[in-house]
């Protein structure tokens, strides 16, 4: 009697490891001999019961992914309907002298002049209206990162004739990162009227996410992208130059002075005096005492 019912539970158990290979890589041989004998009527119920446990199986994932696929097409619609419901910022077109063959390039400027360049015009207070738009790179010369950004961003101006362009050093020019909000460099931020309408959080510099931002906020296509050999000798020097930063010898100067001044309050300082006081007794004590 053992005996029969360990030969039925190994064959259950071989139907159940072996149906799935077989019902998965031989769809047509679905039908097999065993049904032929009455006297696997038990199997025939097991494979039945495994039957249904794989058809429910099958439809339940079938109903999850319908349920992921409805979620992710609703996901790109809301996506796409936001986007359609932006406003993109009216670029006021740059005419450039046609007698001369002038390339639009970037312009290295400084502080005083990146002021009046962002002066805002009170009669514009809205992006529909057209209006000067200014993409700026806030940058470093000793900086890596703002180097691989140049030759970049000087071929982006000849993508975008419409966007004046201008590069300005952060470091140099360090009393205006507060008023723009510059905490790192290479920072590009895009102007409209004066007033700041996008910025690049991107961790990787190159053209054609530069363009993607762009187009973004501007609905602008570029005239082509293409980053050239001279696009890496300027405006914006693509060589990292080795400076002398003197506000971080100040800032480190004065962490040393902070420092050394709180361990000269704190009880440690106290401890290691009061020890060396104790021991410089000691000895004299102990000199005395021989003489």
């Amino acid at each position: 009697m053992n005996f029969a019912i360990a030969n039925k539970a190994l064959i259950v158990a071989i139907l159940l490891v072996g149906y799935p290979i077989l019902t998965s890589q031989f769809d047509i041989d679905e039908e097999t001999d065993l049904q032929k004998d009455d006297d696997f009527s038990t199997v025939d119920e097991s494979e039945s019961l495994l039957s249904n446990v794989v058809s429910d199986v099958n439809k339940t994932l079938t109903n999850f992914y319908n349920h992921v696929t409805s979620a992710n097409v609703s996901v790109e619609n809301n996506t796409q309907s936001l986007n359609e419901t932006r406003k993109l910022v009216k670029c006021k077109e740059i005419v450039y002298d046609q007698s001369e063959l002038v390339e639009p390039s970037v312009e290295i400027i400084n502080g005083t002049s990146l002021a009046k360049l962002l002066q805002a015009k009170p009669d514009i207070a809205s992006r529909d209206i057209e209006a000067d738009c200014v993409l700026v790179l806030f940058h470093a010369r000793a900086c890596p990162f703002s180097a691989h950004a140049a030759p970049h961003f000087n071929a982006l101006a000849r993508s975008y004739p419409n966007i004046k362009m201008v590069a300005l050093d952060a470091l140099k020019y360090h009393g205006i990162n507060a008023q723009y909000g510059i905490v790192g460099v290479p920072t590009l931020k895009m102007f409209h009227n004066g007033r700041p309408v996008g910025k690049f959080n991107g961790t990787e510099y190159n053209i054609h996410l530069f363009s993607k931002f762009v187009h973004a906020i501007t609905g602008q296509n570029p005239q082509g992208l293409l980053v050239t050999s001279k696009d890496f000798q300027g405006p914006v020097s693509s060589i990292v130059e080795k400076e002398t930063d003197y506000f971080l010898i100040l800032s480190w100067f004065f962490i040393i002075v902070c420092s050394i001044y709180y361990f000269m309050e704190s009880k440690w300082w106290k401890m290691i005096v009061e020890m060396i006081q104790n021991n410089w007794r000691e000895s004299e004590a102990q000199h005395e005492h021989n003489d």
